[in-house]
């Protein structure tokens, strides 16, 4: 039995032939990624596909955004308040989202301080400003920063690397961050010690105002600072000694947290 082609004519046969070829040679149109899907692709290895690439910004925001079960509506609410050409994919306890920025990147501050206040004051958050193809070290930074962030007790509110400059480098060089863990890991054995120097830095350092936060009287406080000055070898009280607990202490945390 013959097949269709064979059995018509040389010019049907010579006009199927070119219709084919024809159809062969249209490119089929590639499908558009989805949203979440480009932010992690971009996120992972700071690639896209080459039909996306031109409709991308030049330079990102990346921001690492987390908040309590109850508050991930406000984190959704607030990035859908950047339009179409933000980016966003989940992350464990809430999103990462990339914002478009100026091609220098001269709106990443402007844009970290309206994003922190519209969350207000209910959601975690790091930002760092990259060029598109070095997104995953904006990505690395930020959570670092986070970490770093609510290591130190901070409020909630979105941080950057200027507010934690000391702390990142040290947290970056393996020999010094593993010495501070060191001095502090002696003090994690006591849980009111360790509340204590706590307290005491967010209270800035201030005994007055750490002895009210912690409801207890002040000579009961200079006590335990002298406990925790003998047990890690460094007075809390003087500028290098509250310097060098409050780094090794945000050091520890972080490597404990997220």
């Amino acid at each position: 039995m013959l097949s269709l082609a064979e059995a018509a004519s040389p010019e049907l046969r010579a006009k199927l032939r070119d219709l084919l070829a024809a159809t062969a040679a249209e490119p089929i149109p590639e499908a558009e990624p989805e949203p979440a899907d480009l932010a992690a692709r971009l996120i992972a290895d700071g690639s896209a596909p080459p039909h996306v690439e031109p409709l991308l910004a030049p330079y990102y925001v990346v921001i690492v955004l987390q908040a309590s079960p109850r508050d991930q509506d406000v984190i959704t609410q607030n990035l859908a308040g950047y339009g179409e050409e933000a980016l966003s994919t989940p992350c464990p306890g809430g999103a990462v989202a990339l914002v478009p920025d100026a091609d220098d990147g001269g709106r990443s501050a402007k844009i970290v301080r309206e994003l922190s206040r519209r969350l207000g004051g209910r959601v975690w958050g790091a930002a760092a400003g990259r060029l598109r193809s070095d997104i995953p070290d904006g990505y690395q930074e930020a959570v670092e920063v986070l970490k770093l962030a609510k290591a130190a007790g901070s409020e909630p509110g979105v941080y950057s690397l200027d507010d934690f400059l000391v702390e990142y480098a040290v947290s970056r060089h393996h020999t010094v961050a593993h010495n501070l863990v060191e001095i502090i890991r002696p003090l994690m054995a006591s849980a009111v010690l360790q509340e204590t120097l706590g307290v005491l830095i967010r209270a800035d350092f201030n005994r007055s105002r750490a002895a009210k936060d912690l409801y207890i009287h002040r000579s009961t406080l200079d006590y335990r600072l002298s406990r925790i000055e003998k047990i890690t070898g460094h007075n809390p009280m003087t500028s290098r000694g509250g310097q060098l607990l409050g780094a090794a202490m945000t050091v520890y945390a972080s490597r404990n947290s997220f």
